[in-house]
């Protein structure tokens, strides 16, 4: 493994500096524009700053155009919004695309509820992340030093490892019955182990990076066994208040808030049919606890990743420990404790978390003065590349995106894989 940190982010003085701006900037990400009105001006015209960011025309033509062909390749609905952000103000745009309801034909509302899957994870090891600041635990502690005889080899890994994927435990989603069998049932954190404990591990720990649902439930019930208290408690009083993330929340049934974007499977009626959208909504979600439970907005997903890059989730140190990639996958993706790094086809360096979810696949992708985040309610086999194209549409400046060519298999997301595939989804 080699350890790097994206380079807008390798010193505490970078990510001080940008504090402030991102604090100021990136709360208010309702811009002027969605609501028929001008942009707000910059706090000072006595400033001697640059002028606050201004999306053009064009550029918000090519975001609706890429947003359309994110539903036309094989989602029902999308909604994605795009903040722009300088010392001096921001800008943003919001844009939907297709239907929230298949049956109705209602549209998509731009303050749509997703199930973010896993852009849950970064809420979570925040959350481990501030009680390893407050000196309750370590990184290098073990899993078996806070939950003693729950994981085979749990003396060998490691908080750190968990965050970051190096830990070498299976995946236990891999060997999950489909959603679609019993899908109201509550699952307890415990069960999920005991699957993931079914299988051998994948390599020994911190000797490789694989993906895997299983550490994220471990950090959620270590974060448990710290506090005496449940994990969705922490995460909403820790992040989601301080925030005034209002759209954010993590439930324990199956409800999903209004206004809400329909998710849909796609389902063999019969071997050798056609799959047909079949709606998978409302599911309970503790079938992902502390991995995928978190239901959110676009708006609150870049005010969250807006202030955690900015510094005001975690302290200099913490953030430093977060920002710090651990390990990179053979497709070059850097693991940090709980982010992800990437450099786009365009040469820009972002720090970005993909989901995947029944239903459900999410992106959210961050530079030092861009924050995109897109849902879009798939049912298609590979959503992946048109969500790509709006992705660098997005990140890329006008200058360097023409030549962006991204493919699928260049860029990181969550593979789409699970016991729905058996059943012909997605």
């Amino acid at each position: 493994m080699r350890t790097r940190r994206w380079a807008a982010y390798a010193g505490v003085a970078a990510v001080a500096a940008g504090a402030t701006f991102l604090a100021q900037a990136v709360p208010d990400l309702v811009s002027g524009d969605r609501a028929g009105e001008a942009p707000a001006e910059a706090a000072s015209q006595d400033d001697a700053g640059p002028p606050a960011p201004r999306l053009s025309a064009q550029e918000r033509i090519s975001l609706q155009q890429a947003l359309n062909d994110v539903v036309t390749a094989g989602s029902s609905g999308a909604v994605a919004e795009l903040v722009v952000t300088n010392p001096s103000g921001s800008d943003s745009w919001n844009g939907v695309a297709g239907v929230a309801e298949r049956a109705t034909g209602a549209p998509v509302d731009p303050r749509a509820h997703f199930r973010i899957a896993s852009l849950s994870k970064p809420f979570v090891a925040a959350v481990l992340l501030q009680l390893v600041g407050e000196g309750r635990a370590g990184l290098d502690d073990t899993v078996e030093r806070h939950l003693p005889g729950l994981v085979a080899g749990g003396d060998e890994v490691t908080l750190r490892m968990l965050m970051s994927h190096t830990s070498g435990l299976f995946s236990y989603n891999r060997a999950m019955p489909s959603v679609l069998d019993d899908p109201h049932r509550t699952w307890r954190p415990e069960e999920l182990v005991e699957i993931a404990g079914e299988h051998d591990p994948v390599f020994a720990p911190g000797t490789d990076v694989a993906y895997s649902n299983t550490n994220y439930v471990l950090v959620a019930m270590v974060i448990e066994k710290i506090t005496g208290r449940p994990y969705t408690e922490e995460v909403t009083e820790r992040i989601i208040e301080p925030l005034g993330l209002a759209g954010t929340s993590l439930p324990g049934d199956s409800a999903m808030p209004e206004p809400a974007m329909h998710a849909y499977l796609a389902v063999r009626p019969w071997p050798g049919a056609d799959p047909e959208p079949t709606e998978i909504t409302e599911f309970n979600p503790t079938r992902w606890y502390g991995t995928a439970q978190v239901v959110s907005t676009v708006t609150d997903i870049n005010r969250f990743y807006g202030a955690l890059l900015g510094g005001e989730v975690l302290d200099a140190p913490m953030l430093e420990e977060m920002l710090t990639v651990q390990a990179t996958d053979d497709q070059g993706i850097g693991f940090g404790l709980g982010p992800k790094q990437h450099v786009l086809s365009c040469g820009v360096d972002v720090w970005m978390h993909s989901g995947n979810i029944p239903g459900y696949r999410n992106w959210t992708v961050h530079s030092e003065d861009r924050h995109f985040t897109m849902f879009q309610a798939r049912y298609t086999e590979d959503p992946d590349p048109p969500a790509w194209d709006i992705i660098e549409t997005a990140l890329c400046p006008a200058e360097t995106a023409s030549g962006a060519d991204p493919r699928p298999g260049d860029h990181p997301s969550e593979p789409v894989t699970g016991p729905e595939q058996d059943k012909g989804g997605s």
